[in-house]
């Protein structure tokens, strides 16, 4: 089966749905060195968008300072050009509010999902990654559109100075109208493939 067809795509989305195995025993977060592994185990799994060169980076390296001190720096496979995304406007980008967290931060082990209320006035959910991922991709496409989850290169500056966390982006298709519809589809079969690789790494 091609990784551009629609068909592909859909059996990404459904084995994401599926598993039920996700378990990542993840340490008590309390300092630096703590949070950068925390960051590097995403490392792959989840793309990365730049807003300066409008790109959208599937295969990349984090680079850590051996420093106690400076920032993390994300270097770009330059053989991964097929994982690589061009123009993909600003708009097209768009913050959800949804948070990962480690489950020590809650008391549990594993990673979680702070995932916003549609209602401002009702708190947010905290649950397992597997079954927060779940609700949105169903909360998405109840609305008709994917679930696209993404990081933003600019947010990870002050990762370490923070509670240990990663907020998501999101792509939205439909700020996409000058990119064909089989285009549209290879960037979800990457986002999809990258998060499937993030399940099975547990």
């Amino acid at each position: 089966m091609s990784s551009t067809s629609a068909a592909y795509v859909d059996a990404c989305w459904r084995e994401l749905q599926d598993q039920c195995d996700l378990t990542w025993d993840l340490d008590a977060i309390t300092d630096r060195r703590e949070a950068i592994a925390f960051l590097l185990r995403f490392e792959n799994r989840l793309c990365i968008y730049s807003g300066y060169a409008q790109k959208l980076y599937c295969n990349y390296s984090f680079v850590v300072p051996q420093s106690d001190h400076g920032d993390i720096t994300i270097l770009p496979n330059e053989q991964g050009w097929s994982d690589t995304f061009h123009d993909i406007p600003v708009l097209a980008v768009e913050p959800t509010g949804i948070h990962i967290l480690p489950g020590e931060i809650l008391g549990y082990a594993g990673l979680y999902l702070k995932i916003p209320s549609h209602n401002r006035l009702v708190a947010s959910r905290e649950l397992p990654f597997q079954d927060g991922l779940k609700l949105l991709i169903q909360r998405y496409r109840a609305r008709g559109e994917p679930f696209l989850p993404v990081l933003i290169k600019e947010d990870l500056r002050g990762f370490e100075t923070r509670m240990p966390s990663l907020h998501l982006h999101r792509i939205n298709p439909l700020q996409l109208a000058h990119c064909s519809p089989p285009s549209i589809n290879v960037i979800k079969g990457a986002i999809a493939r990258h998060l499937l690789g993030l399940f099975r790494q547990g």
